[in-house]
C-alpha cells in the first residue's frame, strides 16, 4: 500500500508549467504506466518463448525499444509541456505499431492501440474538430494499408501457436484496460462538470430569487409565484398581507444598521415559524414583507395577523444590552376573482398606510 501510494503521489506531481490540464497530464503517466507493463510482459513473454522457437529473441529488441522510450516520456512528462508530450507519444507509438506489425504480424493485436490514441486525442487536445476526423482518416489509412501489405506479403517473423494466443490475449487485456481508464476518467470529468453546473445553475437561480439578507423570497419571486397560482387555480381563495416595520428608522440610527438588520433576521424568523404550512412570505423592499394566504379569506389573514402582533409584542428583540420593542403594521386585502395581483398588492400597500395613520401596530382589512 506504501508503495502505491508513493507512486500514485509521484504520478500526481505537478509538471511545473503554468496552465496546464494537471488531470489529464496525470492519465497520461497512468498511460505509461500501463504501457510499461505491458511491454515488460511482451518482453517476458519473447524471452521465454525464444527457449523454443528459434529467431524470436532477436526481434524481441522492439519491446527493449519500447520501454526505453515509454520510460523517457514518463520522464519527460515531468519537464515538457502536456501537448507537446502527447504529440511525441503518438509519434512514436504510430512508428511502434507499423514496426511490430511488419515484424509479428496483424494477428498480435497490436493494431488496437489505434483506438487508444483516437480516444486520447479526441478528449485530451483542445483543436478543431476537422483537425481530429483529419487524424481520424490518417489512422484509418494507415491501418489499412497495413493490412493490405501483410495480405500480400506477410510479416517479417509471423506469429504462431502459443506464443501468438498469449500475446494476442495480453495485447487485448492491456488495451481494453487504457481505454476503460481514459473513458472512465473522463466520463467522471463529465459527470463532475455537469454535476457543477447543475449545482453552479441551482445558486444562481436562488440568488435572483432570495433575498439576500433574510434568505427568503425576493419581490420578483413572489410575483411569479403569485401569478403562477393565480393562472393555474382562478377559482382559489386568496389574501395579501402587506407588512411594515414601526418606527424602523429609529432602530437603525439609534443603534446602528447592524441592528436592523439584526431585527429584519429576527422578524423573518418569527413570521415563518408563524407562516409555516399557512402561506409565504417575501421581503418586499426595505423594512417591508409581503405575505401571500393561499386559500384565505381576507377575515382569516386578518385575524392570524392579529395572533402574530400579539405575540410579537409579547417577544422583546434583544440587542446586546439593549431591549428593543419591535411592532408591525399590516394592510390586508381579499382576492375579488377579477382584479390582478397587481392592483391587489397596491390595496394591501394603501390600507397599511392607513393604519401607519392611525397609530401603528395594528391590522387593516
Amino acid at each position: 500500500m506504501q508503495v502505491w501510494n508513493r507512486i500514485w503521489k509521484k504520478l500526481n506531481q505537478e509538471s511545473g508549467f503554468d496552465n496546464e490540464p494537471q488531470r489529464t497530464v496525470v492519465l497520461l503517466r497512468c498511460v505509461y504506466l500501463v504501457l510499461l507493463i505491458y511491454y515488460t510482459i511482451f518482453f517476458a513473454l519473447m524471452g521465454f518463448y525464444s527457449l523454443a522457437e528459434e529467431g524470436f529473441f532477436r526481434i524481441s529488441w522492439i519491446a527493449v525499444a519500447s520501454v526505453c522510450a515509454t520510460v523517457w516520456l514518463l520522464w519527460r512528462s515531468y519537464r515538457q509541456r502536456f501537448r507537446r508530450n502527447l504529440i511525441l507519444f503518438i509519434a512514436l507509438e504510430i512508428l511502434w505499431l507499423i514496426g511490430f506489425v511488419f515484424v509479428f504480424g496483424w494477428s498480435c493485436g497490436a493494431q488496437q492501440i489505434m483506438f487508444v490514441l483516437l480516444a486520447l486525442v479526441y478528449f485530451s487536445f483542445y483543436d478543431a474538430l476537422l483537425q481530429k476526423a483529419l487524424f481520424t482518416v490518417g489512422l484509418f489509412l494507415l491501418r489499412f494499408t497495413l493490412f493490405v501489405y501483410l495480405q500480400r506479403f506477410g510479416a517479417f517473423s509471423e506469429l504462431q501457436g502459443r506464443l501468438l494466443i498469449m500475446l494476442q490475449v495480453w495485447s487485448s487485456l492491456s488495451f481494453f484496460t487504457l481505454m476503460g481508464i481514459i473513458c472512465g476518467f473522463f466520463s467522471s470529468n463529465i459527470e463532475t462538470a455537469d454535476k457543477n453546473l447543475v449545482l453552479y445553475n441551482q445558486l444562481l437561480r436562488e440568488q435572483a430569487s432570495t433575498d439576500p439578507l433574510t434568505g427568503i423570497w425576493n419581490r420578483r419571486h413572489m410575483l411569479d409565484h403569485l401569478e403562477n397560482d393565480m393562472e393555474q387555480h382562478p377559482q382559489m381563495p386568496f389574501s395579501l398581507g402587506m407588512g411594515d416595520i414601526d418606527l424602523f428608522k429609529r432602530v437603525n440610527d439609534t443603534y446602528g444598521h447592524d441592528c436592523g438588520d439584526a431585527v429584519l433576521k429576527w422578524l423573518t424568523e418569527l413570521l415563518q415559524k408563524a407562516l409555516e404550512g399557512k402561506g409565504q412570505l417575501c421581503r418586499w423592499g426595505g423594512e417591508e414583507f409581503l405575505l401571500y394566504f393561499p386559500g384565505m379569506n381576507g377575515d382569516e389573514a386578518t385575524h392570524f395577523l392579529i395572533d402574530f402582533l400579539l405575540l410579537l409584542n409579547k417577544a422583546p428583540f434583544r440587542w446586546k444590552s439593549a431591549e428593543l420593542h419591535i411592532s408591525m403594521t399590516f394592510g390586508v386585502s381579499e382576492y375579488d376573482f377579477r382584479s390582478e395581483s397587481g392592483v391587489m398588492i397596491k390595496q394591501a400597500d394603501e390600507k397599511l398606510y392607513i393604519g401607519k395613520n392611525k397609530g401603528r401596530n395594528q391590522v387593516v382589512f
